[in-house]
Order: structure tokens, then sequence, then C-alpha cells
């Protein structure tokens, strides 16, 4: 802790007021934002998602793709977004639409190792959520979704602060606390704060804004939403070493599996290399 006060004490002069450091952050483009939202919905317009979709030529190539790919094993070309998009259903198209634009704004930001490690980190948990949802009633292309998207906020503070934030990543170390008590320290609020804000401006559903502000809640086996699930996913996913941070450590996954719903038993039959080999073929790395 000494050694993280004195860092902290040696960058105070770079402290960032919060409405700055909040209205840097970058953004999704609108039409995202709009589909995120449309899919979201309980009994989403169908034709509209397609529209939308068929007028951002990024997302119209997702779709085609995914529709022509060897998963769905058709005879004849998908050649229209809205033939894709019926194919694809809700909640998989919701998937590709969310992994499209965070994609993009990974690619937007410098390359730099804090980057690929937030977005493994976001795609491990994404692997993870979707193999648990059945145990949290949640259908797995929507976990997958939501978990995606748990960590906007740091993110958000990457392309915000770059290099002080990346910086800060690489090294801190300690608990999720630590860094989150840091992160207020430097930048007037932490990547929790950041994500509910971010995805509260843009408009996005309330799931996704429970979900980026909390998804260091205490895992403790409730089945309670969305939230319960992603918290879950998350602390797997940094248990197994698919972390943000890399020498910011959470709890054991012995422990953590011992939390999971009882239903979901089987998990804790598997070793930490049987999960990690699972995350790491999803992951393709």
């Amino acid at each position: 802790m000494d050694r993280m006060k004195s860092t902290v004490q040696a960058k105070e002069p770079r402290r960032v007021p919060r409405e700055k450091s909040l209205c840097k952050i970058l953004v999704f483009r609108p039409v995202a934002i709009r589909l995120l939202s449309l899919l979201t919905k309980a009994d989403p317009d169908i034709l509209e998602v397609a529209d939308l979709i068929a007028s951002d030529p990024g997302f119209s190539a997702e779709v085609l793709t995914m529709s022509n790919s060897a998963a769905f094993a058709l005879h004849s070309r998908v050649d229209t977004v809205h033939k894709a998009v019926m194919i694809l259903g809700t909640e998989r198209t919701r998937r590709l639409v969310a992994r499209t634009a965070l994609e993009g704004m990974v690619r937007g930001m410098e390359a730099d190792a804090s980057v690929q490690n937030c977005w493994i980190h976001s795609r491990a948990s994404a692997a993870l959520a979707a193999w648990l949802a059945p145990q949290y009633q949640l259908h797995p292309d929507r976990a997958y979704t939501v978990a995606l998207m748990h960590d906007i906020g740091r993110l958000g503070l990457l392309s915000a602060h770059g290099r002080p934030y990346a910086e800060l990543l690489a090294r801190v170390s300690g608990t999720n606390q630590t860094l989150m008590d840091a992160e207020r320290i430097l930048f007037a609020l932490d990547h929790c704060e950041a994500g509910e804000w971010l995805t509260r401006t843009c408009g996005l559903p309330r799931e996704f804004q429970e979900t980026a502000g909390t998804h260091h809640r205490p895992v403790d086996g409730a089945v309670r939403d969305s939230a319960d699930l992603v918290a879950c996913s998350c602390a797997l996913a940094q248990a197994l070493g698919f972390r943000a941070a890399p020498a910011v450590e959470g709890e054991p996954l012995e422990v953590l599996l011992e939390r999971v719903p009882s239903g979901a038993h089987l998990v804790s039959q598997f070793s930490a290399a049987d999960l990690s080999q699972f995350v790491g073929k999803e992951l393709e790395i």
C-alpha cells in the first residue's frame, strides 16, 4: 500500500477533473447505440433493425458474413441484410452488433498492451457468461453481449487518457479495490463509474448500465439479474489469468467455483487448465 501511495503522490500533478475525464471518453457511433437499444426491447421490430444495419456498411458486412458462415450451413447464399437478420435472430444479431461496435472502439485506440489486455478480458468474460447463462436463466447470446460490454468504462478511460491510464493498469498491484481507489485519485472516477456513466449517456438499456457499474459486486451464488452473472464471469476470467490489469488479483478460482449457482455444479469438475483451455479456444488464442 505504501508503494501505491507513493506512486499516486508522484502522479498527483496529472489529476484530471471529473467533468473533463467524462467528456473525453469515446462513444459509439449513433447507429450502434440505436441498434443496441432496439435489440434489447422485449419484442424488437426486426425490419427496423435490418434497415438500420443496412444503413451501415460495417454492420452489414458482419451480419452477411455471419449468416453465410459454416455455422448455419445454408444451401444458398444470403445476399440481403433483411434475410441475414431473420436467419441470425434477435439475440445473435445483438451479440454481433455489440462485438462489432466494441471492436471498432478498440481499433480506434492506439495499439497498446493494456488495450489488448482489456479486450481479451472482456471477451473471456463474455465466453464464460454464455457458458454459465442457463444457470442464470438467460439466453447465452444475451449473456455474452452484456458481459462483453461490462468493462466499457475501462476502455473508455483508455481512450480518454491513453498512456497515463495504461501505465496505471500495468503498474498497480493488489485487489480490484486498490485499482479503483487509484483510478479515483488520478482520474476523479473509477472504471465502474465511467462505464455506468458512458452507457447511461449513450442511452443504452439499464441492463448495460448496471453490469458496467456493478461488475465487481461480490460473487455470492445469487441469481437475481444479469449483473450477478457478469460479476461471476468477470471474476472467473480474472482468476484464470485473463486480466485487464496483470498484477491485480481477485478471489481464487476454487473459491469462486464454490459460489457458482448450484445448477452449475458440473463447472466445479473442471480444473483451471480445462477452463483456461475452454476460454482460449473461444478467443482463438
